[in-house]
C-alpha cells in the first residue's frame, strides 16, 4: 500500500509523484550512456570475451566471474559469458561460476544504490522518497526476479532496490531466484556446443520467461490485494 502523506504536503504545493520514476529513468539513461561509450571504444574483452574463456584455468574462471560482476556498470554480454563458461567448465562448473558472477554483479549494483541513499534523500522530496520506498517494497522482489537476465534493466533495478531501501535478505533471495534459471540454461547451451544463434534464441526465451514471471507475479499480487 502506498504511503498517504497528504498531511505533510501543503495544499497549494503540487505533489511530485513522478520524481522517483524520473530518478530511475535518469539512472537507466546514465547507464545507457556508459554502455554506448564503452561499446564505441570497442574494448576487446567486452566486445568478444569468448577467446579469454576457452581454456580451463583459474584465470579464465576469474575473468568470467569478473566480467559478470562488472556487468553492474559496464556493457558486458553476460549471456555470451555464461555460454562460454558452460562450454569451458561444463554444465555444473559453468552454472556455478555464472551464478557467483551474476550475484556479485547484483551485490555491486545494490551496494551502489545503498551508498546513494543520502543523495536520493536530498534530490527527491520526502514524500516521494516514501512513495518510492513503498513501491520498491511492494514490487521490488518481483522486479529483481524478472529482470535478472535483462541487460540494463537488471542493473537499474538492482541499484534502485538499494537506493530505495529494499531489505538485503529479500533482495538477495530474489536475485538468486532470478539468476539460477538463466545461468543453468546458458551453461547448458555452452556445454552442448550451442552456436551464437542458438544462444540468441535462448536469450529470447529467457527474456520471454522473465516477462511471463512479471505478468504472473503482478496478477497474483493483485489477487492477494483484493482478498
Amino acid at each position: 500500500m502506498l504511503v498517504d502523506d497528504t498531511d505533510a504536503v501543503p495544499n497549494d504545493e503540487p505533489m511530485t509523484t513522478l520524481r522517483p520514476w524520473a530518478l530511475v529513468g535518469g539512472l537507466a539513461a546514465a547507464l545507457l550512456v556508459v554502455f554506448l561509450v564503452v561499446e564505441w571504444a570497442e574494448v576487446p574483452l567486452l566486445v568478444d570475451p569468448g577467446p579469454s574463456l576457452h581454456t580451463v584455468s583459474v584465470l579464465a574462471a576469474v575473468i568470467g566471474v569478473g566480467l559478470l560482476i562488472s556487468d553492474a556498470v559496464l556493457p558486458v554480454p553476460s549471456s555470451v559469458v555464461m555460454v562460454a563458461l558452460g562450454a569451458t567448465f561444463g554444465l555444473a562448473g559453468g552454472m556455478l561460476l555464472s551464478v557467483v558472477g551474476s550475484m556479485g554483479g547484483f551485490t555491486l549494483g545494490y551496494a551502489l544504490g545503498r551508498r546513494s541513499q543520502g543523495a536520493v534523500t536530498k534530490a527527491v522530496d520526502a514524500g516521494d522518497v516514501e512513495r518510492g520506498a513503498a513501491l520498491v517494497q511492494r514490487w521490488g522482489v518481483l522486479a529483481i526476479v524478472a529482470s535478472r537476465p535483462l541487460p540494463l534493466v537488471a542493473e537499474t533495478v538492482a541499484i534502485s532496490a538499494g537506493a530505495f531501501g529494499l531489505r538485503p535478505a529479500p533482495a538477495f533471495a530474489a536475485a538468486l531466484a532470478g539468476t539460477v534459471g538463466p545461468a543453468a540454461l546458458f551453461a547448458y547451451a555452452g556445454w552442448r556446443g550451442a552456436s551464437t544463434a542458438d544462444g540468441a534464441v535462448i536469450f529470447v526465451l529467457v527474456a520471454l520467461a522473465s516477462a511471463l514471471c512479471w505478468a504472473v507475479g503482478r496478477r497474483l499480487s493483485g489477487a492477494d490485494q483484493s482478498e
